[in-house]
């Protein structure tokens, strides 16, 4: 037989009821997402239930409840490290001969733990398998009234207690001036040994081991009789107070510690490299030359006779009388660079000379 469905057209209490009354062995897989859930029955009774198949949610409870020591736990370990398909819970009951009333008493909770998760889902989809074993048996056989009736009552008083512990990400811290002397049981004590400041109740429910609503309920008790602090963890009442003290006092609150600098990022390189400087090697010519005649500028005296202008003429050369003339200080038609350049018409540049220095 197998029995499959969603839980929008089928409720789960529906489902126990049917699996009950017909005293079904097996296990009832229930999926949501990525969740999946489990609860098994062996004719009729409720034998155990995880609501994560994933986790070894039986052996995280004989954990926490302290019935196991190091030593059980390493060769436990072992053992399944082996054979993944052994029973955590199964081998620390077993290595460490704990009594069966107590291993069942602590499925039988965890049963009802898992339940009371599983009938919070509002969809998903179920499917039973006939005859699947139940790998955490440990002893324990519930009806399935109880189970289903017990989760209910559980479902009815949740809204209260979270109005004490709002979400599972809140964190709590402990009072360290309770409005009276602090009382707690062994179960509440486990948990304040926990609490540090920065667990939030999701932490507190996975490293005890118990479950959500156990541990939710018992916060709830320890935060209305002021034990705890539901809260801002970095809100420290009486570290707050010293600091007040000590600024009335005069000492300085040490310096915060500084900001980590920001690296600066370097400017991207150009994409178009700049353009390099125009080089331009030197004129080489083709023949080699000697400096040109330097010109001297000479002041002639001017002639006895005043009133008149008497031009004289000396040679080739000549001069200016009253003025200043351009006198080369060499002899121009003997200029050797005259004589070697073949581009120079040395008969057109006397010439021109001479005119220039009849004026």
């Amino acid at each position: 037989m197998r029995l499959e469905g969603t839980l929008d057209a089928f409720s789960l209490p529906d489902i126990f009821q049917l699996l009950s009354f017909t005293k079904k062995t097996g296990t009832l897989h229930l999926r949501r997402d990525t969740s999946h859930g489990a609860v098994h029955l062996r004719d009729g009774f409720v034998t155990g239930a995880r609501a994560d198949v994933g986790r070894q949610e039986l052996g995280r409870r004989l954990l926490g409840a302290g019935l196991v020591d190091d030593e059980v736990l390493a060769s436990a370990a072992e053992d399944l490290a082996g054979d993944p398909s052994l029973s955590l819970a199964q081998l620390l009951a077993e290595k460490s001969a704990l009594p069966s009333d107590t291993v069942s008493a602590i499925a039988a909770e965890q049963a009802h733990d898992a339940v009371f998760s599983l009938l919070r889902w509002p969809e998903g989809e179920f499917a039973f398998v006939v005859d699947e074993p139940d790998p955490d048996d440990l002893g324990a056989a519930l009806t399935v009234e109880d189970v289903v009736t017990e989760g209910q009552r559980r479902i009815a008083a949740w809204a209260e207690l979270v109005e004490s512990v709002p979400a599972p990400d809140s964190v709590l811290r402990v009072n360290a001036a309770p409005p009276g002397d602090p009382v707690a049981d062994r179960d509440e004590w486990a948990l304040l040994s926990l609490v540090d400041g920065r667990r939030t109740v999701a932490d507190l429910v996975t490293t005890s081991g118990r479950g959500e609503y156990a541990v939710v309920r018992a916060l709830a008790g320890l935060v209305s009789r002021g034990l705890l602090i539901v809260g801002d963890p970095a809100d420290d009442q009486l570290a707050r107070r010293q600091r007040l003290l000590a600024a009335l006092e005069g000492h300085v609150a040490p310096p915060a510690p500084p900001a980590p600098a920001v690296p600066v990022q370097a400017a991207p390189a150009p994409v178009i490299p700049e353009r390099p400087e125009p080089f331009t090697l030197p004129r080489r010519p083709d023949h080699a030359e000697t400096p040109s005649p330097a010109y001297a500028r000479a002041s002639v005296p001017a002639p006895t006779v005043p009133s008149a202008r008497t031009t004289t003429t000396a040679g080739l050369h000549g001069s200016v009388h009253g003025a200043t003339a351009l006198q080369p200080a060499v002899d121009l038609e003997a200029s050797p660079w005259i004589e070697r350049d073949p581009s120079v018409n040395k008969s057109l540049l006397l010439r021109l000379i001479a005119g220039v220095r009849g004026l």
